[in-house]
């Protein structure tokens, strides 16, 4: 299966790179927590569900993203971020060895924690820049991500440096939070 290589993710101030105007395109350029406006659509209802948490090798655009040579075994956990049954948001993080050390050490042990409280709360935060890719079921983030037969989705990604410390976090807009800022 290909993976969105650098050539498939944009800076999303690159036309066209992007989705018309409208909401999922203003969620794609959210500057902030984005945990924060998916806690805020949700009302009371929101939720987090740990789908994987493991040591293991990026993908290698990933890889390339962070600046880590290969071979190397990086922090990764993918999550889903919605309201009781509806997954809005598949997220994927990855985390060098290094920036798992001193205060960070937490990120191992977020469990149903978002790992955005963390980045925007307690720590001061750089956000590299955002760049945006449209996926499909031909990727295995797409694949992951999608429910079977389900529309092409939107991604998002950017790594963020607390104390100089690297992480590459993306998010996946998935079809039933399209559907609730279209309804």
């Amino acid at each position: 299966m290909a993976e969105p290589g650098l050539r498939h993710w944009r800076p999303r101030a690159v036309p066209g790179a992007r989705p018309r105007p409208g909401p999922v395109r203003d969620w794609l350029d959210e500057p902030g927590s984005l945990t924060r406006r998916l806690r805020a659509q949700a009302g009371g209802a929101f939720r987090v569900q740990v789908l994987r948490e493991y040591w293991g090798r990026p993908w290698p655009d990933e890889r390339r993203r962070l600046g880590v040579r290969a071979p190397a075994w990086l922090w990764i956990r993918e999550v889903r971020l919605g309201t009781g049954d509806q997954p809005w948001i598949h997220a994927r993080s990855v985390i060098p060895r290094h920036s798992l050390e001193g205060p960070l050490r937490r990120l191992r042990t977020l469990g149903r924690q978002p790992l955005g409280a963390l980045l925007f709360g307690r720590y001061p935060v750089a956000r590299g820049p955002i760049e945006v890719a449209p996926l499909d079921a031909s990727s295995r983030l797409g694949a992951r991500a999608r429910a079977p037969g389900a529309e092409p989705c939107w991604a998002r990604r950017s790594v963020f440096s607390i104390a100089g410390r690297p992480l590459l976090v993306t998010e996946v807009f998935l079809q039933p939070l399209i559907e609730e800022l279209h309804p």
